[in-house]
């Protein structure tokens, strides 16, 4: 099976920030357009589609967007109002601006080098209308001295379990590599199907996870030429650098 795909199903059952309420407060007119960089499976998308005029999702996987379409037919969403096309967020062109550009889930940490950061940043530049705001968020990464240990123990550890049906899913993590010039993790997710008490299979996918510490986040969307609206440490209003998240709204303004 495609690892891509085997990924896509199970990327909805990990445990996610509490962030929907934050979206669903941000975009709650139905006069503005969003687009959604990294739609995934449309966890986001499926959910502001009736709060907005429109929403274009762009995600890399077409695993991952056949669960969006799925998602946009049983939440009967009409086909002007969604819309969701295989696509690179550092390479895109879309002919037209939108009021809100939002890529949830730390979306950019995908993104291992300079040239797909950077091409990220054009992208939302020559898509963000005048008045617009983006938002970007990413984790709030441990300190280097606590990374330097776990590369150098290499243990599994427990990330999270849940059911499907009558299956017990179980994920584990462990690093592989750490780039502690470039700031890039390049961990792998252990998934394990249990029926009953007994080992089904077991799926191996390797990511990759660049990390920013709260100023180098601000200093990287300055140095894009935007100017920084909010910030948050989180998504119930911890303070920016004093939470597990680093969530940043940032405009022309």
């Amino acid at each position: 099976m495609d690892m891509r795909l085997e990924a896509a199903e199970y990327y909805d059952l990990q445990p996610f920030p509490n962030d929907m309420p934050f979206y669903e407060n941000l975009i709650s007119s139905n006069t503005v357009d969003v687009l959604e960089l990294g739609c995934g499976t449309g966890r986001v998308l499926s959910r502001l589609a009736n709060r907005c005029r429109y929403i274009h999702g762009i995600d890399l996987s077409e695993a991952m967007l056949s669960i969006c379409h799925q998602k946009l037919q049983e939440t009967v969403i009409p086909k002007e109002k969604a819309y969701v096309e295989v696509g690179d967020i550092t390479d895109f062109c879309l002919g037209r601006t939108f009021d809100f550009i939002i890529a949830p889930f730390r979306a950019i940490q995908n993104l291992e080098t300079d040239d797909q950061v950077n091409g990220l940043f054009h992208c939302i530049d020559k898509h963000l209308a005048p008045n617009g705001n983006c938002i970007l968020n990413a984790f709030h990464p441990w300190p280097l001295e606590k990374l330097r240990h776990i590369l150098t123990t290499r243990e599994e550890k427990f990330n999270w379990e849940a059911t499907s049906g009558e299956v017990r899913i179980t994920c584990h993590y462990r690093f592989r590599h750490i780039d502690f010039e470039k700031q890039v993790l390049y961990p792998e997710l252990i998934y394990r199907n249990y029926k009953d008490s007994t080992l089904e299979c077991e799926t191996i996918f390797k990511i990759i996870m660049k990390f920013y510490y709260p100023q180098q986040f601000e200093d990287l969307i300055v140095r894009h030429g935007f100017k920084i609206l909010n910030r948050w440490g989180g998504y119930a209003d911890e303070p920016y650098g004093g939470g597990s998240e680093l969530v940043i709204e940032f405009g022309f303004r």
